[in-house]
């Protein structure tokens, strides 16, 4: 049974360098597909890695510069598989070295749910 679902990775973030806001596992024995990606700080770029696509380049625009809020904003459509075991890690660069809480929204479908 598959479902939709999401991680929210967030971090404070004051300067230009490339910073992690965090990361999350795929388990061993799911699959999940990354739908959508989003992030706001106070504009720049985002990326994500995946510890099993060493080669993966994953760099996008900042979707917001209002983090708190997905209103109004479009999300990055992707189509990204993943087999677990696989890390999956959101960093971001900033255009400005201005202390703001940064957020990456990474929705995802989970093929390998519950069996009930």
């Amino acid at each position: 049974m598959a479902y939709t679902d999401s991680q929210v990775l967030s971090a404070t973030v004051a300067t230009t360098a490339e910073s992690s806001l965090g990361s999350f596992s795929i388990p061993a024995g799911r699959s999940y597909t990354i739908t959508n990606l989003w992030t706001g700080g106070v504009g720049g770029t985002f990326r994500i890695a995946v510890d099993t696509y060493p080669s993966m380049q994953g760099k996008y625009v900042q979707n917001s510069t209002a983090p708190t809020s997905i209103e109004g904003t479009n999300k990055h459509p992707v189509n990204i598989a993943l087999s677990g075991p696989a890390e999956l890690t959101g960093y971001v660069t900033q255009a400005a070295a201005t202390s703001t809480v940064c957020k990456m929204e990474i929705q995802y479908i989970d093929s390998a749910g519950a069996t009930n």
